[in-house]
Formats: C-alpha cells, sequence, structure tokens
C-alpha cells in the first residue's frame, strides 16, 4: 500500500452529547477524538489497524504514557480536524503526536501517546514488525522533509 500524500488528518464532529453542563467537550472525550484518529491513521495509512494487530497478528500495542493539552474550547456542531503526527519510531516503541484544529484554524488541543508493541501471551516488548516499521518510518520522513520545505 502506497502512502497518501501529505499529512494525515481525520475530520471529527462534535456532538451534542460530547459536551458537559458548560457547553464544551467533556475533557476525557479529547483524548477519544485523537485515539479515534490514531486508529484510523493506522488501519488506513500504515495497514495495520488495533484489532488485527491483537486478534490476528497476536501482538498488542499499550499506551504507556499519554499527554494532553487543551488550548480553545470545542462545541457541540464544531468540526476538529485531528492531524497525526509520528515523532519517533523505537525498537519497539512509537511515539504519537495528534493536534486538533478548528475549521477556523485555532488550535484547540494537542496530545502525545507512547505505545510499545508487546507479545501478549510473554507480555514483554517485541521489535516492530518490518512492514510496520517501514511505513512509520516513510510517514515520519515525509513529515519531517514537509517540515524543512516550510522553512
Amino acid at each position: 500500500m502506497d502512502l497518501p500524500e501529505g499529512l494525515f488528518t481525520h475530520e471529527r464532529r462534535v456532538h451534542f452529547g460530547d459536551s458537559d453542563a458548560a457547553r464544551i467537550v467533556y475533557t476525557p472525550r479529547f483524548l477519544e477524538y485523537a485515539m479515534e484518529a490514531l486508529e484510523i491513521f493506522m488501519a488506513d495509512w500504515i495497514g495495520y489497524d488495533w484489532y488485527h494487530i491483537n486478534r490476528v497478528h497476536g501482538f498488542g500495542t499499550p499506551f504507556v504514557r499519554i499527554g494532553m493539552e487543551i488550548k480553545a474550547p470545542l462545541r457541540p456542531g464544531d468540526r476538529v480536524m485531528i492531524r497525526v503526527l509520528v515523532d519517533k519510531v523505537g525498537g519497539s516503541s512509537l511515539h504519537f503526536r495528534t493536534v486538533g484544529v478548528r475549521k477556523d484554524g485555532v488550535t484547540a488541543f494537542e496530545t502525545s501517546f507512547v505505545c510499545v508493541v508487546a507479545d501478549q501471551e510473554a507480555e514483554k516488548a517485541v521489535p516492530i514488525p518490518a512492514p510496520m516499521r517501514a511505513r512509520l518510518e516513510a510517514y515520519r520522513d515525509r513529515l519531517a522533509a514537509m517540515a524543512e520545505a516550510a522553512q
């Protein structure tokens, strides 16, 4: 599978049920939005969705670190573009970031995630499979080239 050109972006509509009493997105939903974007990115661009990683390939990708910064509110009806970035592809770890940007161009949130490729039976880290590594590194390198060209 060839990687599409550019930066992966997932558009998400904020639903009424995502908001709290203050009529803004309930805090944990930001992580849900980011995880949704990561799952779609892994499936559509990398070719490894979470279900098949676990059920077919026999390894898991548990998250060992998650960070989040909320920069601006989201409200029901808003549309947010969630960009997925790959910061690092380690021996068995994957470092992701997401950036959620409202349609008006304002950054609403940023997240960081680190997951580890792990053998489910042994419950220990294992090397990232070569095809997965190649696609993640190609995407990461494309992002670096895009950033360099923008300077």
